[in-house]
């Protein structure tokens, strides 16, 4: 991973840890049961009878209520799918909160 130094750098970790942070928790509170407003699925639209993410959203829905049987049954990768994405907030915002300084010697430690 390319570590890029700078206050705008730490402002779109901030931001993307926003955006990942804010986009599960929408998924893991929506009601895995309700019926969606729209189908938002592009391969379905597009007349494909078989999707690999579909299923994924009710998925979460159910890990977050420890639902972990329905969770499986929607989608059996949910649980290494949120476990990579929250390892990829934590990640963003510890280099969000680092100072240059930090950055700059972490990034001459790798080398």
């Amino acid at each position: 991973m390319k570590i890029r130094i700078g206050s705008k750098t730490k402002f779109r970790n901030l931001a993307e840890a926003a955006l990942w942070t804010s986009g599960l928790l929408a998924v893991a509170i929506a009601d895995p049961n309700a019926p969606a407003f729209i189908e938002t699925c592009l391969l379905k639209a597009a007349g494909f009878f078989f999707c690999p993410g579909c299923g994924l959203g009710h998925s979460v829905g159910y890990l977050a209520r420890g639902e972990f049987l329905l969770s499986f049954q929607a989608h059996p990768f949910a649980p290494i799918i949120v476990t990579v994405l929250l390892h990829r907030i934590v990640t963003l915002i510890r280099y969000g909160r680092q100072s240059s300084t930090q950055l700059r010697e972490q990034k001459l430690n790798y080398v």
